[in-house]
């Protein structure tokens, strides 16, 4: 893979970071043949509905819903577009170009459509997802890195990913982590060795596959553990099916844990929250950078600043339990036990 493109993979990773916020929720690309007016007309329902997907989260619940309605209105949503080279993106110069067409459509826009469908809308911070795959190709067995997965692999599990709104990344694969952790560890489940490789990076989720390839055609065991998850499945079909079907999988159980269903008439809920261990005017900013991230909170009121305590009134729609499940994810705040006598949430800060 081109160096260039992997250090900026790099520099783009922060272990032990809260969940990871998708920059490109509302934004969805396909291919195209050139760059006509007609086609890209054509293609612009299609490309909404991809980013509905991403925002709903579930398929089957975006699939009850009556849709032709806001489709036929997708020009009203699209607030710009652009062509690209995919080898230019890829950094694979070993293929030929493809050339694509990306839209990106007013986030409010498609929120508020979603909503009038009642539908749940799923945020964009959303748990980062650790994956050690293994890829079994003619006998030979190796776990990928992000230096030593062939684009083959890499790019159409970066794009199934993309299409679902999951941030995933994959292990650096060096000495630290060859010596954590091998193949047969991820293929005998030996779960300790795998919690334990993956602590430095801090991942909500930590999933695993094991990909048996078979010519052009592949099939793919899934296991996935954390945010409220522990589930385990299989897909298979050519690279790009498979991986489709496996991302797919796991987004649908996470948009039932995280989706907030909102009536956009309904008033919001208030909560108090105590957070403890807020050391110094960094941890506040971060704190505060985070909530105010959260697209169900929609107001947040300091009661009280202390030494190495912050109190906290905010507003939010929906329901307690999604929102208590957001704040669990993204290594910031843990729930600590909660007095009797009080409705105070109470959290402590993570360093």
């Amino acid at each position: 893979m081109h160096r260039l493109f992997i250090a900026l993979i790099l520099l783009s990773l922060t272990f032990g970071s809260q969940a990871a916020e998708v920059d490109n929720l509302y934004q969805a690309s396909t291919p195209v043949s050139s760059r006509d007016q007609q086609e890209r007309a054509k293609l612009m329902p299609q490309l909404l509905q991809q980013v509905m997907l991403k925002v709903v989260g579930n398929q089957a619940l975006l699939e009850t819903a009556p849709l032709a309605p806001v489709l036929s209105r997708a020009e009203q949503f699209m607030q710009q577009y652009e062509y690209r080279r995919t080898n230019i993106i890829g950094a694979d110069l070993t293929q030929p170009d493809e050339l694509s067409l990306s839209m990106r459509f007013d986030p409010a826009a498609v929120n508020r459509a979603v909503k009038e469908l009642q539908l749940p809308v799923w945020g964009n911070n959303r748990p980062d997802i650790l994956i050690w795959a293994v890829v079994d190709n003619n006998g030979e067995a190796s776990i990928l890195g992000l230096e030593s997965s062939p684009m083959g692999v890499f790019r159409p599990l970066n794009q199934a990913a993309d299409q679902r709104g999951l941030p995933i990344l994959l292990p650096l694969m060096d000495l630290q982590d060859q010596g954590a952790l091998s193949v047969a560890d991820i293929r005998e489940d030996n779960q300790a060795a795998i919690d334990a490789a993956s602590d430095r990076y801090g991942a909500d989720i930590v999933m695993t596959s094991v990909m048996q390839f078979n010519g052009d055609q592949v099939q793919v065991q899934w296991q996935a553990n954390g945010a409220g998850i522990n589930t385990s499945w299989q897909s298979q079909g050519s690279v790009r099916e498979a991986f489709a079907a496996g991302m797919g999988h796991l987004a649908d159980n996470l948009a039932l844990q995280f989706g907030q269903l909102v009536d956009n008439g309904s008033e919001s809920q208030r909560l108090t929250m105590q957070i403890n261990d807020v050391l110094s005017y960094a941890d506040f900013s971060r704190l505060m950078a985070y909530l105010e991230k959260l697209e169900l909170i929609s107001d947040i009121r300091v009661i009280n600043l202390g030494a190495q305590q912050l109190d906290l009134d905010i507003a939010f729609r929906g329901s307690m339990d999604v929102l208590q499940k957001t704040l669990a994810v993204g290594s910031l705040l843990i729930e600590e036990p909660q007095s009797e006598t009080s409705d105070t949430k109470q959290y402590r800060l993570l360093h």
